[in-house]
């Protein structure tokens, strides 16, 4: 790949080879690392003295494509497997869990990508990721402030990105909302949606007149599963009243965020005080098998936290644009292949489950490490990440609560209602409703 991008053309103490394990496991190592951290890297792990002039003159257009084809072969390669024999889960092929990340890059970088402007950053990178729950692969686009959420989901469905075999569910929040997205996930087969409700979407009744949202909620209903039509799509509309700590926070926030506009409607106050989404999914799938659904869609928010606290994406300090996206595709190229090696520490363990932040931190300690085995050839290499994968099983899983049970234990344990179990511990044919842990508000996030 470093030949066919032109990177490589004749003989260089930077090949290949090194410049990819130094933007990987060298970053890792020392994630926001200096020119000079980096040559170091190269020294003691390749024994190749460079100076950090001449790692910065490698840092090219030509690295950057290298750099991106190797991060499409990682891509290619990520996987952490999840099977669920029963529960809601079992049946679907995917699970596609959709959100972005943004932090800011150096203000000089601000013609090629463009900040929120104003007071905010004046240059910042977008980064749209799709995970899938399920397979454990990824799929990813890197832009700027332009790379709009609901166009994003919108072209990932329409262009049919994703592997859309079998049933699938997508799983989004409000930020990529967007009508004409959820008709095209309904006119192929197989495909379903899960989305919060929008405040101020105009919604239909199954008859087609306009549905009076705000006197249904005036009557505080306890729950409420009705049929409703969006535009030209009908669709399920679900809802449960929250605990009143639950509606205090929101509304406190909600308060915060419009001072300068006056303070919120009394519509928008009652919107606040109840969890709403809607969906295409069967009426099977009742009230509390939905939100907990929704709940799985912040294992992505886990995935960015982690990018962040131990891969530190946010902190790209270089003002020049192609160092900038060789560490972007070094630092997502650790992302993806880690989900490999959970998915090999997984499989050390008998109904337990990896967390991938403990996970990634480990790496992180054992990076030095991994680059010199990385060097020693490939039998060493498979011993070591044979080793990786037994220290990760037995250090790194996460740990069950009786109060706070995994999310894996919670989706295992939820079932549909098909008339002869709707869920652990429930009678047959109850009306499933929770009153805690709401997936769906912001200030449980």
């Amino acid at each position: 790949m470093a030949r066919s991008t032109s990177f490589v053309e004749r003989s260089s103490p930077i090949d290949g080879f090194k410049f990819l394990l130094t933007f990987t496991t060298g970053l890792l190592n020392t994630p926001d690392g200096t020119l000079a951290q980096l040559a170091a890297f190269l020294s003691s792990a390749c024994g190749t003295k460079v100076s950090a002039q001449a790692v910065d003159e490698r840092i090219n257009v030509m690295a950057e494509e290298f750099m991106r084809l190797c991060l499409a072969k990682a891509i290619s390669m990520s996987r952490r497997p999840l099977e669920f024999e029963e529960g809601i889960l079992a049946g679907f092929d995917h699970v596609y869990v959709i959100d972005s990340t943004n932090f800011e890059l150096h203000p000089s970088l601000a013609d090629v990508f463009k900040g929120n402007g104003g007071g905010a950053s004046k240059a910042s990178m977008r980064i749209q990721l799709v995970l899938d729950y399920l397979k454990g692969t990824i799929h990813v686009k890197i832009g700027d402030t332009t790379l709009s959420d609901p166009k994003t989901l919108y072209d990932i469905v329409d262009m049919q990105l994703l592997d859309m075999s079998g049933k699938c569910l997508y799983l989004s929040d409000l930020g990529y909302f967007k009508t004409a997205t959820f008709e095209k996930v309904v006119a192929i087969p197989g495909q379903y949606f899960l989305s919060k409700l929008m405040f101020g979407v105009k919604l239909l009744d199954k008859y087609g007149k306009t549905l009076d949202l705000q006197g249904l909620l005036k009557k505080s209903p306890e729950s409420f599963d009705m049929t409703v039509q969006i535009g030209g799509l009908t669709c399920r509309l679900v809802g449960r009243r929250l605990p009143d700590n639950v509606v205090n926070q929101r509304l406190r926030k909600a308060n915060e965020a419009s001072e300068r506009t006056g303070g919120i409607t009394d519509a928008y106050r009652l919107f606040l005080q109840y969890a709403m989404c809607i969906t295409n999914l069967p009426v099977q799938y009742g009230e509390k098998a939905l939100f907990v659904l929704y709940r799985i869609r912040w294992r992505i928010e886990l995935v960015f936290k982690t990018w962040k606290s131990i891969l530190a994406m946010h902190k790209i300090r270089s003002s020049k644009r192609e160092r900038v996206m060789c560490e972007v595709y070094g630092k997502l190229i650790l992302a993806a292949l880690s989900s490999m090696v959970c998915a090999a520490s997984d499989a050390c363990l008998d109904g337990m489950v990896v967390s991938l932040h403990r996970a990634m931190r480990h790496m992180r300690v054992a990076a030095m490490s991994w680059a010199l085995a990385i060097v020693a050839g490939a039998r060493r290499h498979m011993r070591f990440i044979s080793c990786l994968a037994h220290d990760i099983a037995r250090l790194c899983t996460k740990r069950s609560q009786k109060k706070k049970q995994t999310i894996e234990h919670i989706v295992g344990q939820t079932f549909v209602q098909d008339g002869k179990r709707t869920g652990k511990g429930e009678r047959e044919n109850e009306h499933p409703i929770s009153n805690s842990q709401s997936p769906t508000d912001e200030g449980q996030k």
